[in-house]
């Protein structure tokens, strides 16, 4: 479990089934219809951490606090793809020589030196991985590193003075951004395909059925597509803001990325060959109607649904109806707050976790320990 895996009601079901290219994961859910990998290979946003998240998402509606960021006319797209375009990279999968098995993703170069940044899901269980630049060349890739529980990947290639794509700051995108998606879609022959849209909607929260979460995402109508996987959304500056991750197959143009601002601190870890923090509870977001319903005496912060034996908040006593209110300095004031929360802390390290507990406030030390499930 994750101390960013939500319990929900009415869960989305991941169902796997082949694509062109590879396979793919479809979701179908009550809430949000089919969610699909975006990619040939395979696209679910993975949130499994014990520093779980949200089995729902607020109600809280967004927050539109100045002019949406707008791209122009098609000279400003490409421009924007004329310095994007070269670090965007079509990733082609098995599980090596004469298996016939494989499958197609997206990444894109983040340093000269040729790091790279994916899907775990492109990239689990391949024993071969082969990166396409847009100017022909390919290059074998190594994979750095891994978190299942954020569906993130870090790949190296051998090469000096890629092009490699900005990130940017997703935590100043708001809804009506207009937006870019890069991507393998398809794994078409001929290049890259490229889409453009807004953001439709920010901190979306939906659950797959093999208990992971995907938390904080972003939600576009920028045309995602089965190979997108892995794929960076960019904004009007050129600059990535998301990862591009799920689409809803049953709805139209309804896509998912992780936010970039979340996925920095495990990119960051991930190419430093560092395990991340863990605590070890899954959460879900308290609103009003929840603390109406179960009897709480707050009205935000991170309900604890379930804690894992054995892990740092079994310890010091965490538990079941619990709410966490702050882990250290930060306020937590949903579940995905318990993972930003817990990752911005390393193993080992001593923690003050307050909870309410029945309208009493309690202050516990946790010690930090690695997350298991990270490579």
């Amino acid at each position: 479990m994750n101390d960013e895996t939500p319990t929900a009601p009415e869960p989305i079901v991941a169902r796997k089934s082949t694509a062109p290219g590879g396979f793919r994961h479809t979701l179908t859910a009550a809430l949000v219809g089919g969610l699909c990998g975006a990619l040939a290979a395979g696209g679910v946003f993975l949130a499994t951490d014990d520093d779980t998240t949200p089995a729902q998402s607020s109600a809280s509606q967004a927050v539109i606090s100045r002019p949406s960021s707008t791209l122009d006319g098609g000279s400003d797209i490409a421009s924007l793809l004329a310095t994007a375009e070269p670090a965007v990279v079509a990733i082609t999968v098995g599980q090596g020589p004469g298996t016939g098995a494989g499958g197609a993703g997206t990444g894109f170069v983040i340093t000269a030196d040729g790091f790279i940044v994916t899907n775990n899901h492109v990239v689990e269980g391949q024993t071969r991985i082969e990166v396409a630049f847009t100017d022909g060349e390919t290059m074998s890739a190594r994979t750095v590193g891994r978190d299942p529980s954020v569906d993130l990947a870090v790949l190296k290639v051998d090469g000096t003075n890629l092009a490699f794509i900005e990130l940017g700051d997703s935590d100043a995108v708001q809804v009506g951004d207009e937006v870019v998606a890069i991507g393998n879609a398809l794994a078409l022959e001929g290049g890259l395909s490229v889409t453009r849209g807004i953001i439709s909607g920010t901190n979306r929260t939906v659950r797959t059925n093999e208990g992971s979460t995907l938390v904080g995402m972003l939600q576009t109508d920028a045309a995602i597509n089965f190979g997108n996987s892995g794929g960076p959304l960019i904004d009007a500056e050129g600059r990535v803001i998301g990862v591009n991750t799920a689409i809803d197959a049953d709805a139209q143009n309804v896509g998912f990325a992780i936010p970039i601002s979340r996925a920095k601190p495990v990119i960051d870890d991930l190419r430093a060959g560092r395990k991340p923090a863990f605590l070890g509870v899954s959460t879900q977001n308290v609103t009003p109607a929840l603390s109406r319903e179960l009897g709480l005496d707050v009205d935000s912060g991170a309900y604890v649904t379930q804690v894992t034996q054995g892990t740092p908040a079994d310890r010091i006593g965490i538990q079941e109806g619990d709410v966490i209110v702050q882990i250290g300095d930060d306020a937590i004031e949903t579940s995905a707050d318990v993972l930003t929360a817990v990752r911005s802390h390393r193993p080992g390290d001593d923690v003050e976790v307050i909870v309410d507990r029945n309208g009493e406030r309690i202050t516990l030390t946790a010690t930090l320990r690695e997350r298991p499930d990270v490579e």
